[in-house]
């Protein structure tokens, strides 16, 4: 049996649209009523648990014998993320899989790395058999954009002139259900990029071929991207934090290209233009 823990986000959902396709027996941790709720609706078990409430996690766990997680950026991730490692020891799982992102170490140079690889060395310390799937730069990201471009035919980041090897989350999705799902997996990390890197002007040319309308990419400064994030609500930590990946972009720390997705899953990476045809709609398209 296997938990999904964050499965009602932007991968997670995508993770348990995969199992249940698959007809593997799973079941998705939920904390909130209305959400398990549609998911029973569509067939898929659910178990009451709260990353922030460890009580509630044995039960949880009962059963399971490996755990998928994925966390959203919030201030108390590696708590959340600690909680539910501790539980899982406690419950006999096997193989943990969790989402990290690409050079997560304890040592890395920005600090939701650092983040990341705190968490990474708990698990690789706990005794369970671990795979961390490590991904960039999400395609969704950009339908956080999608009023602006239908509005206005515009979308605003501070990646200057730099490339991002965009990766869609379907593609992280799908490596994390063939790591729960076939054997040889285990005690490996894999840093997951999309096929492509891409300039803010080539995002901006596949999203305009998608809508069927011009949208351009408009570079801002950290600064101005901090006040965007703290102007939605986002902690200032955590915009600060955002800004340190953000600022990679420019020298080129974001551009590379890695074959890990077709490697593991046996099938192309998606590209971005087929991530914009897939969400046209969204971006503005009759």
């Amino acid at each position: 049996m296997i938990l999904v823990v964050g499965g009602t986000g932007t991968i997670g959902s995508e993770v348990v649209r995969l199992l249940q396709e698959a007809k593997l027996p799973f079941k998705a941790l939920v904390r909130d009523a209305t959400k398990a709720r549609e998911l029973n609706a569509r067939g898929v078990q659910t178990a009451a648990g709260d990353l922030r409430e460890p009580r509630t996690l044995p039960a949880a766990l009962g059963g399971v014998d490996k755990v998928f997680v994925v966390t959203p950026l919030v201030p108390d991730q590696v708590q959340m993320r600690a909680a539910l490692i501790t539980a899982a020891k406690t419950a006999g799982v096997k193989h943990f899989v969790m989402s990290t992102g690409i050079g997560a170490a304890p040592d890395s140079p920005v600090q939701i790395g650092r983040w990341h690889g705190e968490n990474q060395k708990q698990v690789q310390e706990s005794g369970m058999a671990w795979t961390f799937v490590q991904p960039g730069f999400f395609m969704q990201n950009l339908l956080m954009y999608a009023q602006a471009i239908r509005e206005k035919g515009e979308f605003y980041m501070p990646l200057g002139e730099g490339k991002v090897g965009w990766i869609d989350a379907r593609d992280i999705a799908a490596v994390a259900v063939q790591v729960l799902t076939t054997p040889g997996h285990e005690n490996q990390a894999y840093p997951l990029t999309g096929p492509q890197a891409l300039s803010g002007a080539e995002v901006a040319a596949a999203l305009s071929a998608a809508a069927g309308r011009p949208v351009r990419y408009v570079a801002i400064t950290l600064e101005q991207a901090k006040q965007a994030m703290t102007g939605m609500g986002m902690p200032e930590s955590l915009a600060d934090a955002m800004n340190e990946l953000y600022a990679l972009a420019p020298p080129g720390y974001l551009a590379g290209v890695l074959d890990t997705v077709p490697k593991v899953t046996g099938r192309p990476a998606r590209t971005f233009a087929e991530f914009a045809k897939a969400h046209a709609a969204a971006f503005g398209a009759a």
